[in-house]
């Protein structure tokens, strides 16, 4: 318990503390929250809508224009007119684009159009880079569109060969072409400023960036820089003999593999028919000669001429 000294200097202390702080000293007042936050019914009236109508200016109502038919505008419903497409014509691929529907002597289109390829009749023409027009009906123009892309819609096209190159000022001279790294002389990698011509499998030609060329078809443009003296040209050095060296270390090993499977569940596997019959006379069985009879009986009907 506190002494009789304790409590006056305790009496002390706050008689001087509340002459200090003055109206301080009586704390914070607290507040009827009730009385604060409350609003009347008339600030909380819930609002009603009230309809209106657009006010009419020219006394009349604007109505909608009239949508187009397909027979008025068929352009603006077809989804092919102007693709790309590639037919087979005579003995060679060709080109063209499609222009349109095909109408019949009354100037109406032929078939109808569906959502699905199978189900749309409608007949398309197509113009040729020759100038012939030939129509085709829409499940052809699908077909040939998706032979050309891939899953991604782009299209895609393969090389036949590499048939010619060019460089312009861009490209970097031999001089040039290496570079200090770490005190070893190392080659610059860049194929900046070289084109190369490709044949397409559709007949067709177009230049296109070595770079592009080397990440899609890296051995064919190796051999073609080999064949014509290109591969000291800084474009080339420095990946064409790791590229020719990984081509025959693939090969090699592809030959192996095929030559290593001599056995299977221990037993040899011939790779000629002597040796399939040495195999018997070394066993003393027929195993292998019966497999060979049972083999041609069964492929020899396939082989009968028929009248």
């Amino acid at each position: 318990k506190n002494s009789d000294e304790v409590k006056i200097l305790k009496r002390k202390y706050m008689e001087s503390l509340e002459a200090k702080l003055g109206e301080k000293a009586q704390g914070i007042v607290p507040v009827n929250d009730d009385v604060m936050f409350e609003k009347s019914l008339e600030e909380e009236r819930i609002p009603f809508f009230e309809p209106y109508e657009d006010d009419d200016v020219t006394g009349e109502r604007e109505t909608d224009e009239p949508v187009p038919s397909e027979e008025e505008d068929p352009g603006a419903f077809d989804k092919y007119i102007s693709a790309k497409v590639q037919f087979q014509r005579a003995d060679m691929i060709q080109r063209g684009v499609v222009k349109g529907r095909k109408r019949d002597a009354d100037g109406n289109l032929i078939g109808f159009t569906h959502e699905n390829p199978i189900l749309d009749t409608a007949i398309y023409e197509v113009e040729f880079e020759d100038g012939h027009v030939e129509a085709y009906h829409a499940n052809q123009i699908v077909e040939a569109i998706y032979a050309t892309v891939d899953e991604d819609g782009y299209v895609c096209q393969e090389i036949k060969e590499i048939i010619d190159h060019k460089k312009d000022g861009s490209a970097i001279k031999s001089d040039d072409g290496y570079l200090m790294l770490r005190g070893k002389r190392v080659p610059k990698r860049t194929t900046k400023g070289w084109q190369v011509c490709v044949e397409w499998k559709d007949g067709t030609t177009s230049w296109v960036e070595l770079k592009d060329v080397k990440e899609t078809n890296p051995v064919l443009l190796a051999e073609y820089a080999v064949a014509n003296k290109l591969v000291s040209e800084p474009a080339f050095q420095w990946w064409v003999p790791y590229t020719l060296k990984k081509r025959d270390r693939v090969i090699k090993a592809m030959k192996k593999r095929y030559f290593r499977k001599m056995e299977k569940f221990g037993i040899e596997l011939p790779k000629t028919v002597q040796r399939a019959l040495e195999i018997d006379r070394e066993t003393g069985t027929k195993f292998w000669q019966e497999a060979i009879k049972k083999e041609v009986a069964t492929v020899l009907p396939a082989l009968e001429v028929l009248k």
